[in-house]
């Protein structure tokens, strides 16, 4: 009962009043401004705001030495914030007096980082300092200038009349100077054109005769404009051409590629499966002749013999097996760009999970078969030399044992990929191994290792032929595990050859196909595919613009237009010949007397304005000769504002209030709703008497009594322990007893027939209530969802009805909440008796599997 209000009392003492103390906020100050000169006075801006904020006790004002030091105390946190004068402020500030205007700056930073709401504040008291200097601005500028006005108004008012009757006349003329100077010019230029007009009008009157073709023009075009929305949705398809230029350019390159270097890649494979095979078919034969090989050689004096024949097949093989090398050792040299094809597909976000996990799988299956065929080299090149008694093979084995380790951890990492959850940074880790092994493998000097293992196999025939007393060391030497490991790495390179050899023409030819048609034609397509997105985001609506005004005008203006044609080319072929004579007289007076007239007119404008130093006449003078003093105080401050508080609340805290009591009343039922049991326990001798929905109803009392208490506790100890200031304590209290009885309804029906599912309910409702019940702030400055969900939560309601206890009540909006909680209180108490003995088995059923988990109560 009392916890939930420790939550409402705490928050709303926390919030009783956070801006009381502002004046810690500290906030530097250093002003660098030097004194300017204005009507013989020298004034001192900068220095009179240092001394204004010594008074101000609003912020935390720090009157630092230096600029270096403010900048610095802002950086550190040291202060929220920091304003600086500069140099020029006092002569920015007065230069409208000499009509060049530069408007002063006062440099303001602030450090976000520190707190969320201290740079609100401290923003606050820079706008409070800009404006406290705009209006000793203002002050003092218009005092100035109205008492000259003044003066001023007394002179020019004994002169009005007279002043007023020359001055009207020669400047307005002087200011339509250049209007004049514009008709004039046309006047000349309409003259010059009088023969092109009189040939125009000529043409005019045979336009007449195409009228009948313009009409019909003019229905296709109308017609055109009914078909406008059906061609833009088909246009619209451009746009989506855009967005894949990139992908379909890369495409070309990959294509061009591939196609530039296809017929390399095959010869070079035809001529490994060749090779590799005619080596096969040598080593097959060696294992076929090796027994009886072997027989003959424990005949001592035939065992030179039968093992230097054997050595000798063998050396003819080696082709076979130099071309296995090669192959296998290209293989992994492609690895790197096999890699960056699966790594270029993983990047694409539109591949689905499963289409992820197949490309990974891919991938993992190919880095193991690579890894496979490696250890079958391995195991060749150490049977021949061990063979040898030497260790010049050995650099090359390691080369490969390491070529091997790397591929593991390679093949380790595309393992361990989440394909939900792929980031660049892994990608990048795996293309960069990529292309170290196919480096490292292209290190192996494949040429020197076949010469390596003929100049071994040479050696040892030399041996055997020479010297007959090695016969232990020639049976020593296993051949056939030699030729085995041989056999095997020959014929997984086979494999690997024959499996690309069969599928090689088909995509040869597709490859070729879609390199001709796209990079052929890709400047083509890229540059069509623009232009259409250009003409249909720029042109198309201008067009349609158009052509809308064109269809308009041709079935509403086009007839009238066509009948003033017909009409009015007899009136201007009749009015043409007085046209031009009217022309030829203004056009004379223009070229001979009007820049005479202008020169004069100009230099009269130019002597007045000097006189009277463009004031303004007339019923401005009566504002000239007004109290200077009192029209300064209306300049800086032309408003008075008059506030009317309606529900005057007397601090934050109290304003918070309802916020809090509603939100403790929710959290006070869900926290009962965890630790206490909407079950009903009854004796095996009394389980009979009652039924489901008695029970139901029976336990609902012990929860609704439960939210009475939490209501009461918290709305008493608002008024009582904290005095908060509300201005209807009884009805605050009696609307918290509604609002817990609703609130507890709710979470009680939830929870007794859903079980954990209805306390999960619950807390999202919590969520949703905090910030889109509209308690703290105003719902409008929310998102459009929390505004849209805003009267569907019964918190919303419940804020409200309190907000009106603590203010003021009007009963319209009281009564509308009243009647929305108690609805709510209803409507889940009804659904809850009707429901209960229908779902509380299944609820039952479900609890009973959670419990299983022994996860969850």
């Amino acid at each position: 009962m009392i916890i939930p209000s420790l939550y409402a009392w705490f928050n709303i003492k926390a919030l009783w009043d956070p801006y009381a103390n502002t004046g810690e906020l500290p906030i530097a100050v250093y002003s660098d401004d030097q004194p300017a000169s204005f009507q013989d006075k020298e004034v001192a801006i900068g220095k009179e705001v240092l001394e204004n904020l010594h008074e101000n006790k609003q912020l935390g004002w720090k009157f630092v030495d230096s600029k270096q030091e403010l900048d610095r105390g802002v950086k550190s946190g040291k202060y929220y914030a920091g304003i600086y004068l500069p140099k020029d402020f006092s002569k920015d500030l007065l230069s409208f007096t000499t009509g060049e205007i530069t408007k002063p700056k006062i440099e303001y930073s602030i450090n976000e980082k520190i707190n969320a709401i201290a740079p609100k504040i401290a923003d606050k008291g820079a706008s409070s300092l800009q404006s406290q200097i705009t209006e000793e601005f203002i002050k003092t500028a218009s005092s100035t200038l109205v008492s000259v006005f003044n003066e001023i108004g007394y002179n020019l008012d004994s002169n009005l009349i007279s002043i007023n009757k020359v001055k009207d006349m020669i400047l307005s003329t002087d200011d339509h100077i250049a209007e004049i100077d514009k008709y004039t010019q046309e006047v000349v230029d309409l003259h010059g054109k009088m023969p092109e007009l009189k040939e125009k009008l000529a043409k005019a009157n045979e336009f007449v005769d195409y009228l009948p073709q313009v009409d019909a023009l003019g229905d296709k075009l109308v017609e055109l404009n009914g078909k406008i929305p059906t061609i833009k949705e088909q246009a619209k398809v451009i746009l989506t051409l855009q967005e894949k230029i990139p992908e379909i350019q890369n495409a070309g390159k990959q294509l061009a590629m591939i196609d530039e270097d296809f017929a390399s890649v095959e010869q070079t494979m035809n001529e490994g499966i060749s090779e590799a095979k005619q080596g096969l078919t040598i080593i097959q034969g060696v294992q076929t002749a090796l027994p009886d090989i072997q027989k003959l050689g424990d005949q001592a004096d035939s065992l030179a013999k039968a093992t230097s024949e054997g050595a000798a097949k063998l050396q003819e093989a080696l082709p076979g097996i130099t071309s296995s090398m090669k192959v296998t050792l290209q293989a992994i040299e492609t690895i790197s760009s096999s890699v960056a094809s699966v790594v270029e597909q993983l990047r694409n976000n539109q591949l689905t999970p499963e289409e992820r996990e197949m490309l990974k799988q891919q991938l993992s299956d190919s880095l193991g078969r690579q890894q496979a065929v490696i250890q079958q080299l391995i195991q060749t090149l150490t049977q021949i030399q061990e063979s040898s008694g030497n260790q010049d093979l050995q650099p090359t084995i390691d080369k490969l044992n390491t070529i091997s380790n790397m591929i593991s951890v390679l093949k380790s990492k595309v393992d361990n990929l989440d394909v939900n959850a792929i980031t660049d940074a892994d990608l990048e880790a795996i293309q960069n191994d990529a292309n170290q092994i196919a480096a490292f493998a292209g290190s192996i000097d494949v040429d020197a290792v076949s010469t390596m293992v003929n100049d071994i196999l040479t050696k040892l025939i030399s041996t055997i032929s020479t010297a007959q007393g090695l016969l232990n060391q020639a049976k020593q030497i296993d051949f056939a595990a030699l030729l085995n490991a041989t056999e095997g790495t020959v014929a997984n390179a086979i494999g690997i050859l024959e499996k690309y050899q069969a599928e090689l023409p088909a995509i040869k030819q597709e490859i070729h196909d879609a390199n001709i048609l796209l990079n052929g034609h890709m400047n083509t397509i890229v540059n069509g595919i623009n232009k259409g997105a250009e003409l249909y985001n720029n042109e198309l609506p201008a067009v349609e613009e158009k052509l809308g005004l064109a269809a308009d005008f041709i079935q509403n203006d086009y007839p009238g237009i066509k009948e003033d044609i017909t009409t009015t080319l007899t009136t201007v072929n009749d009015k043409m010949p007085d046209l031009e004579s009217a022309l030829n007289k203004a056009n004379d007076l223009v070229q001979n007397d009007w820049p005479n007239i202008k020169n004069g007119l100009h230099k009269a404008a130019g002597a007045i304005r000097k006189g009277e130093q463009d004031v303004d006449l007339g019923e401005v003078i009566k504002l000239l000769k007004l109290d200077a003093n009192a029209e300064s105080d209306f300049f800086t401050k032309p408003v008075e504002i008059s506030e009317n508080q309606i529900y005057p609340i007397a601090n934050n805290g109290s304003a918070s209030t309802p916020f809090y009591t509603a939100l403790c009343l929710w959290v006070g039922a869900v926290l009962f709703s965890s630790i206490a049991t909407t079950d009903f326990y009854l004796d095996e001798k009394d389980r009979g008497k009652y039924s489901k929905r008695e029970q139901f109803s029976a336990r609902m009392l012990t929860f609704l009594v439960m939210g009475l208490a939490q209501a009461l506790i918290v709305t008493l100890g608002n008024y009582f322990l904290l005095g908060v200031d509300v201005k209807q304590p009884v009805y605050s209290v009696v609307f918290a007893l509604l609002i817990a009885l609703v609130f507890m309804m709710m979470v009680y029906v939830l929870v007794a027939l859903f079980g954990n599912v209805g306390k999960g309910a619950a807390i999202i409702i919590l969520v949703l209530s905090i910030s889109g019940g509209g308690g703290n702030y105003p719902i409008q400055v929310s998102g459009k969802f929390f505004q849209f969900i805003n009267p569907f939560l019964p918190f919303t309601h419940a804020v409200n009805l309190l907000r009106e206890s603590a203010g003021g009540i009007y009963w319209p909006n009281a009564w509308k909440a009243i009647i929305i909680l108690t609805s709510i209180g209803v409507v889940f108490c009804v659904l809850g008796v009707l429901l209960y003995p229908y779902i509380e088995e299944k609820t039952k059923k479900l609890a009973k599997v959670s419990h299983e988990s022994h996860i969850f109560h």
